[in-house]
């Protein structure tokens, strides 16, 4: 019905056939004879039948407007709504009817839309076999606890995330597991070497209480004083009960084509909270930095090492390394430079992930 609120036209309708004035035509006249409601009396519509006659009566005043500005139909409810003593049920639900009209008709005109009402933003919505398949990638993802020593006592505890590269191998940032503090430039090896020692990552952390821990061997790559990519690998300890080679693990995008409209996820622990997701887009290379690519990605603190997935296939295309203040973005470091800098240093190491990389997903 023109002009009228679907959610109103129903209780409206009920309300209106409820009234003993529409039960004839006369009545209803003498009602539109009345106060405010004169001037729209003889443009009333005629009906055979109560239906019609509250549908006609609904149709005509709902877009009429008596001269002081009220709204016809508003009027109608408020003059029938008074007819009736206060006890009737129908006082009560002509006059809040009046009241929820007359809001609906006196809101300000809405702007002619621009963008989807419902998705302002344009944002990337997430088909559910995608979410099939990060939650796939998810297994592969742990949160990363370390411990802080100094002068070989713990001080304190940090995390940040990492994810599996290969069956026993994971990949997060170098930062993560050195732990530096603001002021401090190294961290004294035996003091490295505990925070190595005492590493724990969590997987399957999805709530509180809740996950699988494994240790850290060895932080295979790189050495102190090494690092230029702000990554590391770790040598899981493993399980004899839930070996890391029935999690699975993630695989790369290497030579992906990055533009304005790629959807990049991050599977994340922020905070060192249970494992979160969240996806936004590419930006662009970072500044002065080929190795590295900025997103619009929402982070935390705690995400450092999450995997940068391409939504497309939902293989990794980089590691998170933070936030680039400068450009008010985050960052991550290309997945295609860690490897050249493995295959540089560690070939054992990239020979190692390049197999597990050619094999079945």
């Amino acid at each position: 019905m023109s002009g009228m609120p679907q959610t109103l036209l129903l209780p409206l309708r009920q309300a209106l056939t409820a009234c003993d004035e529409f039960h004839g035509p006369r009545q209803l006249y003498a009602v539109m004879g009345v106060d405010k409601l004169k001037p729209f009396q003889t443009g009333l519509p005629g009906a055979d039948n109560l239906g019609a006659r509250v549908d006609v009566t609904i149709e005509y005043l709902s877009e009429k407007r008596h001269a002081s500005g009220e709204n016809a139909l508003v009027l109608l409810l408020r003059i029938l709504g008074a007819r009736y003593d206060s006890e009737d049920e129908r006082h009560g639900r002509l006059l809040a009817l009046a009241d929820q009209l007359e809001w609906v008709k006196d809101r300000p005109p809405k702007p002619e839309a621009t963008v989807l009402e419902a998705n302002p933003e344009r944002a990337h919505m997430l088909w559910i076999t995608d979410a099939e398949k990060m939650l796939t990638c998810a297994r592969a993802v742990a949160r990363v606890e370390v411990p802080r020593f100094r002068n070989g006592r713990q001080t304190g505890m940090t995390s940040g995330t990492g994810w599996l590269i290969a069956p026993g191998l994971a990949f997060t940032c170098w930062h993560v597991v050195e732990v530096l503090g603001m002021l401090e430039t190294s961290v004294d090896p035996a003091d490295l070497q505990a925070q190595f020692d005492n590493t724990l990552l969590t997987f399957d952390y999805t709530v509180v209480g809740k996950g699988l821990q494994y240790g850290v061997a060895a932080v295979e790559h790189p050495t102190a004083g090494t690092q230029k990519l702000d990554y590391a690998v770790l040598c899981l300890t493993d399980r004899d009960n839930m070996p890391l080679s029935d999690r699975g693990y993630l695989y790369l995008d290497v030579d992906a084509p990055l533009n304005a409209q790629t959807s990049l996820y991050i599977i994340q622990h922020p905070l060192g909270q249970p494992q979160q997701s969240i996806g936004d887009t590419y930006v662009g290379p970072s500044p002065g930095r080929p190795e590295r690519i900025l997103y619009k990605t929402p982070t935390e603190p705690g995400t450092s090492g999450s995997p940068v997935l391409n939504r497309v296939n939902w293989r990794v295309v980089a590691i998170h390394n933070g936030e680039n203040e400068a450009e008010g973005f985050r960052e991550g470091t290309l997945i295609k430079s860690v490897l050249k800098d493995l295959r540089q240093h560690r070939t054992d190491l990239y020979d190692e992930i390049m197999r597990a990389q050619s094999g079945k997903e």
